[in-house]
């Protein structure tokens, strides 16, 4: 055998063996539950390493119903008085920041008149993807948001 031909060889064997790995780094990467790790947690359990930013008080956000900081909006969750839901303001269809309404518990944009639940779910187009959602806790009468 001449040296060509090992070299050849130990070329072929090289990339073989860098195969299995470079597949594993482009699949996307799955969390234990077998969902997808870029999506948002929905809940604070979900995200116990997220750092979590005061958006305003508890007085404040009853006061006028909602809290808004840095495109984040926060009101309280329509289903559970104790408990708030955080969304990020800017629509899904154009980029407007929406406005809540209190007397409909529904986000509405001022551009398109697009609606969204509390929770972000669209309720009317022309959006067609919710807004996203952040983890929100309550804690010593300061309203907390995680942000990453």
């Amino acid at each position: 055998m001449n040296r060509r031909k090992v070299l050849s060889w130990f070329g072929l064997g090289w990339l073989a063996s860098l195969l299995p790995s470079s597949l594993i780094g482009c699949s996307e990467a799955k969390s234990p539950s077998g969902s997808s790790s870029a999506s948002a947690p929905e809940s604070v359990a979900a995200a116990p390493s997220a750092n979590f930013k005061v958006i305003g008080t508890v007085a404040q956000l009853d006061k006028d119903g909602q809290l808004v900081s840095d495109k984040i909006a926060v009101v309280r969750d329509p289903k559970d008085a104790n408990k708030v839901l955080a969304v990020n303001a800017t629509c899904t269809h154009n980029g407007c920041t929406v406005k809540w309404k209190t007397a409909d518990q529904q986000f509405v944009c001022p551009c398109h008149d697009a609606k969204f639940g509390a929770d972000g779910a669209v309720r009317q187009g022309p959006a067609n993807k919710p807004l996203p959602r952040y983890a929100a806790k309550i804690e010593k009468g300061q309203v907390l948001v995680a942000v990453s």
